[in-house]
């Protein structure tokens, strides 16, 4: 019988999305208890993102009256950063679908809402700010966010096999630089050059470290909540948060242009 193939560490990259990356990384993330479960990694995004679908056509509109732009965006926030944490150990097919569940609703009001409160509070800017703003988030998923997941991973699985055992770490460990400097990372090539048991234990440091890096990401969804707390708190020094209309200027609230001043 022909000796079975062995496993080895996985890199994935995948083009990103919401959460600064975060989707982009989801599927491959969730790989091995998806597996576990005999499911397919890739069920993860398309029912988040069948989730977000839904909810945009049929609940935005109700709870930007309800909550307001910014309490919306806190909301999400807070619920991000829940269901990662959760994703990052979470076991079982019933239980990743709740917690994918709570993910789902969490990434759906962040670009329309933001977009929405951008044309709401700079009007005059017209299609041109909505487009800077649309060009600014790409590139940070495209710059920081990406490649800083990538390192959250491999950096999660490095220090696994290190605490693991220190010697095999030796053997593997490898040197990578990325936009925001140098990190210490765990090299295929080297791994397969091990033992079976070693490579077997390289192995299933990797599957757990893999899911755990979920966990690490919630810096994203964190810094969103403190700045959107910031926001909530400096319009209600201003009575309120509202929407600046074009033709407005010398009315209450208004900061428009056109309209004449008596």
């Amino acid at each position: 019988h022909p000796k079975p193939e062995k496993r080895r560490p996985r890199r994935f990259w995948v083009p990103c999305a919401g959460l600064l990356g975060t989707d982009g990384w989801i599927s491959g993330l969730m790989e091995k208890p998806m597996e576990e479960a005999g499911q397919n990694p890739a069920w993860v995004l398309i029912y988040t993102s069948a989730i977000m679908m839904i909810l945009r056509f049929f609940t935005a509109g109700y709870l930007v009256k309800k909550l307001s732009p910014l309490g919306l965006l806190a909301l999400c926030s807070t619920l991000a950063i829940i269901s990662l944490y959760w994703l990052s150990s979470v076991k079982g097919l019933a239980m990743i679908f709740v917690a994918a569940t709570i993910y789902g609703f969490a990434k759906t009001y962040f670009w329309p809402t933001m977009l929405g409160i951008v044309s709401e509070q700079t009007p005059k800017g017209g299609a041109l700010t909505l487009n800077a703003i649309a060009g600014i988030g790409m590139i940070a998923v495209g710059i920081i966010g990406t490649p800083l997941i990538g390192y959250f991973q491999e950096d999660n699985v490095a220090k696994g096999v290190e605490a693991e055992s220190a010697e095999v770490y030796a053997q593997v460990v490898a040197d990578k630089t990325y936009l925001l400097g140098g990190y210490k990372t765990v090299d295929p090539e080297k791994v397969a050059t091990l033992a079976e048991e070693e490579q077997t234990m390289v192995q299933e440091v990797t599957d757990v470290k893999t899911q755990g890096a979920l966990a690490r990401m919630t810096i994203f969804p964190t810094a969103m909540l403190l700045a959107y707390l910031a926001l909530i708190f400096y319009f209600k020094s201003k009575g309120g948060y509202k929407q600046v209309e074009l033709g407005m200027e010398g009315t209450k609230g208004g900061t428009g242009i056109d309209a004449p001043v008596e």
